[in-house]
């Protein structure tokens, strides 16, 4: 694998290992399970060489990251049956639309 091409796979290993440590703070089986699933699929790649393979996973791995950093949320509980929802400057917000029944 050419030194750029690395660079840009370790680039995208470390992404999304800082999201996972972000988005899964308080939660440590949660980043233990995310950790592994990033782990073993990079794993899993490992001795791919063709390069638009490779550009296309890093591509996935990217959009990955996106993702999780902008569409997973913590919930913590607060009382019995409410929550607090803990959002990030990086959340993607909807529009709350009223219900018209």
């Amino acid at each position: 694998m050419a030194a750029p091409l690395r660079a840009e796979v370790l680039k995208c290993f470390r992404c999304l290992h800082r999201t996972r440590l972000k988005v899964f703070s308080n939660d440590q089986a949660a980043m233990d399970a995310a950790r592994l699933k990033i782990n073993s699929e990079f794993r899993k790649y490992q001795r791919i060489s063709n390069r638009e393979t490779i550009m296309e996973l890093i591509k996935f791995g990217n959009e990955a990251e996106e993702i999780l950093r902008t569409s997973v949320v913590q919930a913590s509980p607060v009382a019995e049956n409410t929550f607090r929802l803990h959002i990030t400057k990086d959340t993607f917000m909807y529009n709350n639309t009223p219900y018209k029944g």
